[in-house]
């Protein structure tokens, strides 16, 4: 029997599995005879201890791959030829009361108890892969591998810096899984059965200009696959595009039952759209570029 103060977690074997992680370790758990029993967080004390992440400002600088020592002595030397550091160093020294959060240790620059950077230090980088891609870093996401960074380090673009690295980080962006829901599916339209009452439309722009008009207005039957075409100015409104509508289709065919278009501002305007509601024609809205 397995105990457990994670209520989800008693359902495992009955609810949808939707993650890679949750995939795997359902597969080794299969092997096994077991019952997951749930047991309120008040009553599981030791083992909800246990689980607690350490709360300690100073242990991610001894998760370091390389010589805590080491890393120290080189920062404290880079920090000690850089002018931006200097400067900062020679302000907080005039004036501590105005620079009350700074304080001046061992070589470097402590801003409320924190290694204090400049934007243009080499160790920024360094600091970035250990806390992101090194083997006891994990490949955490933006908000993990920042808050472990600001346990011991800071520097003025700290955030950005950090989602830019990880954003950029090929590995993880390969690897990771998509936790949004699931797209629905695709809904078929229905088969037209007579000729001029299941239109869709759109518009081909980008055109020489010839008589002020760069644009052709296509309307095209679902049934029979006939076309109407119309010329546009680039700048057109939704009144004027009515009116070009019903001259080539609606006083030739009559006002269609319905009509595929993509979400233009023109078709989506409450002109079109009162329009041909008050004609009983129902718009049926589709993705962009393809109506």
């Amino acid at each position: 029997m397995i105990l457990t103060d994670h209520r989800s977690l008693s359902e495992l074997m009955n609810q949808t599995i939707q993650t890679p992680e949750q995939h795997r370790y359902l597969a080794l758990l299969l092997g096994f005879d077991y019952t997951i029993q749930y047991h309120a967080g008040k009553s599981n004390v030791v083992a909800d201890a246990l689980s607690r992440a350490m709360e300690c400002q100073a242990a991610s600088l001894y998760l370091l791959s390389m010589s805590r020592f080491v890393f120290l002595e080189d920062l404290r030397k880079e920090l000690a030829s850089l002018t931006t550091f200097l400067d900062l160093r020679d302000r907080i020294r005039e004036d501590p009361v105005a620079y009350a959060d700074y304080t001046l240790t061992e070589g470097f620059i402590l801003h409320r108890g924190r290694i204090w950077l400049p934007s243009n230090s080499s160790f920024i980088k360094l600091l970035l892969e250990e806390f992101h891609q090194s083997p006891t870093s994990g490949h955490m996401g933006v908000q993990k591998t920042l808050h472990r960074l600001q346990d011991n380090f800071t520097w003025p673009s700290i955030k950005e810096d950090t989602q830019k690295f990880i954003a950029g980080y090929v590995t993880c962006q390969y690897t990771k899984y998509d936790n949004r829901k699931p797209a629905g599916l695709f809904c078929p339209l229905p088969v037209p059965t007579r000729p001029w009452e299941d239109l869709s439309m759109d518009f081909i722009t980008g055109l020489p200009a010839y008589r002020s008009n760069t644009c052709i207005f296509m309307v095209v039957d679902r049934f029979s696959k006939g076309l109407h075409l119309g010329m546009l100015p680039t700048q057109d409104t939704a009144h004027t595009m009515a009116l070009l509508f019903v001259n080539m289709v609606g006083r030739l065919h009559g006002m269609p039952k319905s009509i595929i278009l993509d979400r233009d501002p023109l078709f989506i305007s409450k002109f079109w759209q009162e329009l041909f509601t008050l004609s009983g024609t129902k718009l049926r809205l589709s993705f962009a570029y393809h109506p």
